[in-house]
């Protein structure tokens, strides 16, 4: 038996390894899918930003779709070369770590909707330091799940493939709760008593925000849900000769690459760079609604300066077509005549 034969052995992959028969169709499909949601999301972009409506959320669905497309083309890669390790972690960490893109901007949604709704509360230093050390923690314990992954490669101890697994169980659980927090957060929002008045941005009801909000978490949460069950499931010889239905191929591309892809979709349906969008410099309540203000008052100050200058240039057109022209001859005649 070969080196790479034995780690093979001794590594359980969810959902099995991949075999070109059996995944190397549904790959391709979801690279191609993938591919046309950042195409999708690289165009509305570069539409928004030529006409000044500056929304980064699409550049951050353009760097998880195309991390997407990286995933499936190292899973291809794999699928081709089975007993290449170097290319199964490889795949194996980006399945797992691309999807926390959406966590975060789902997150961050439901941070803008609690801000509008209740801007005192929404904008407090405790909250805002909260919702921060939530977000640098995601970093911290993808590195954590990189190490434990890559580890569990090579490692052929037991106790240290234990405390693998337990990394993996423990940073799953933080990322499960992650998905899961603009739920009550939205919802909080919503049916709290409102103290002050709501601070309005983007454009669409604030029912319509919310909907997209907790729409996109629960399709995360299911997918989040399914992987930290089946990691907190140990793996036995039993389950090896009657593997359950939760390790067949087809939950592997559901619970990952369809939810998310419903999430992107839904994204670029419903329109979240008007939902969503605020205006530069916002911080602190009201910061919404006034410096939008101010934005559609540059506007309207820029398209008046534009106006001015094209009424401008068309007195100075029909100016010069309508001033008589002197004869060809004249001057000369009037120069001879002196």
């Amino acid at each position: 038996m070969s080196s790479t034969a034995a780690w093979m052995q001794r590594v359980h992959v969810p959902q099995g390894f991949p075999k070109v028969n059996t995944d190397a169709a549904p790959t391709a499909v979801f690279l191609v899918l993938f591919l046309a949601g950042a195409i999708s999301n690289i165009i509305l972009f570069r539409r928004n930003t030529a006409r000044g409506h500056k929304f980064l959320f699409n550049g951050l669905c353009v760097g998880f779709c195309m991390a997407r497309v990286v995933t499936c083309s190292l899973r291809l890669a794999w699928t081709c070369n089975i007993e290449d390790r170097d290319l199964a972690i490889a795949a194996t960490i980006f399945v797992a770590a691309g999807v926390l893109i959406l966590f975060i901007i789902n997150l961050l949604f439901a941070q803008r909707i609690l801000r509008g709704l209740h801007p005192h509360l929404g904008w407090h230093k405790a909250i805002s330091r909260t919702f921060l050390v939530l977000y640098a923690l995601i970093p911290l314990l993808l590195a954590m799940v990189i190490t434990a992954t890559v580890q569990s490669f090579f490692t052929t101890d037991r106790n240290i493939v234990r405390m693998d697994i337990d990394m993996q169980r423990g940073a799953s659980s933080y990322f499960l709760f992650f998905a899961f927090l603009p739920m009550p957060i939205t919802l909080f929002a919503l049916l709290y008593p409102k103290t002050s008045e709501p601070d309005h941005f983007g454009k669409g009801a604030w029912a319509h925000k919310a909907a997209v909000v907790l729409g996109a978490s629960a399709f995360l949460c299911l997918g989040a849900g399914f992987r930290i069950g089946t990691l907190f499931i140990s793996w036995t010889t039993a389950l090896t000769q009657n593997p359950p239905w939760w390790n067949a191929k087809w939950c592997f591309y559901f619970f990952n690459f369809t939810v998310e892809l419903i999430v992107i979709v839904m994204y670029l349906v419903l329109r979240i760079d008007l939902l969503f969008h605020v205006p530069d410099g916002s911080k602190g309540p009201g910061s919404y609604s006034r410096n939008a203000k101010l934005s559609e008052t540059k506007v309207g100050d820029d398209n008046s300066e534009i106006r001015r200058l094209q009424r401008a240039s068309t007195d100075r057109t029909l100016h010069t077509e309508t001033e008589p022209q002197s004869p060809v001859g004249a001057h000369v005649s009037e120069k001879g005549q002196v």
